[in-house]
């Protein structure tokens, strides 16, 4: 049975403007499951109201790493079989640090920027007819991420602050992978999955900050991003420096 997957419309030439979507884009094609990707405008049609999710066999599973447990206790898919305990044990730091930390570094430079918020509520928004709604709605939009921001606590930060967290977890993660082809691994595993999804939204994403040109500072992680992405997402169009 065929594994339908939902996430929020794709611009093209983008990677999906969720990192969780595009970690899960690459964990099923990883998985060679039989998946058909189908466009969700609406968080609320999934099981936590947030995308991405999936629906398999008539049952809807939300969140990316609740998925991940459940492909490998359902369809017996483990990216990280191969890994020792104390490389698994790391690889969940660093995705931790990726999807609870660095996410927000990420949601930061997109919203509170104003030219970067001006690109995202386009994006988002850009298509309703109704100039006065839509100005209602995107602004209303725009003021909810920021209140999410401030009382997640990063938004409490000034914009050089929030740009030194990021680019401390850059240069983490450039030392962890080192001259290696994937994190733990010479294979990709959730974790590149992971780290992917958030890399390529930073360096191929709409809106570009300075964590993006620090990226682009580390040949390793360069190299390593730009070879998984041309796999995984090749028809990505990366943003100009």
């Amino acid at each position: 049975m065929t594994i339908k997957f939902f996430q929020p419309p794709v611009a093209p030439g983008t990677p999906c403007l969720s990192p969780f979507c595009a970690k899960l884009d690459m964990l099923l094609q990883l998985s060679e499951l039989d998946f058909e990707r189908h466009v969700q405008g609406d968080p609320r049609e999934g099981p936590k109201q947030k995308v991405p999710f999936i629906e398999d066999a008539g049952e809807r599973l939300g969140d990316s790493n609740f998925i991940a447990e459940y492909l490998r206790e359902q369809h017996g898919f483990d990216s990280q079989r191969h890994l020792n305990a104390t490389d698994r044990a790391m690889g969940n730091m660093v995705i931790s640090t990726v999807e609870e930390k660095l996410y927000w570094v990420l949601v930061y430079g997109r919203w509170r920027k104003p030219e970067n918020a001006a690109i995202m509520k386009s994006i988002f928004f850009g298509h309703m007819p109704d100039d006065a709604m839509r100005k209602e709605i995107s602004d209303g939009a725009e003021q909810m991420i920021n209140n999410t921001l401030y009382g997640q606590g990063i938004g409490r930060h000034t914009e050089e602050e929030v740009v030194a967290i990021g680019c401390q977890i850059i240069d983490d993660l450039s030392t962890l992978l080192g001259d290696s082809a994937c994190f733990f691994s010479n294979t990709p595993t959730l974790i590149d999955a992971s780290v992917i999804g958030s890399l390529v939204n930073f360096a191929y994403g709409p809106a570009q900050s300075p964590v993006a040109e620090h990226i682009r500072q580390k040949p390793n992680l360069v190299q390593y991003m730009d070879r998984l992405a041309q796999q995984y997402f090749p028809n990505l169009e990366k943003q100009a420096a």
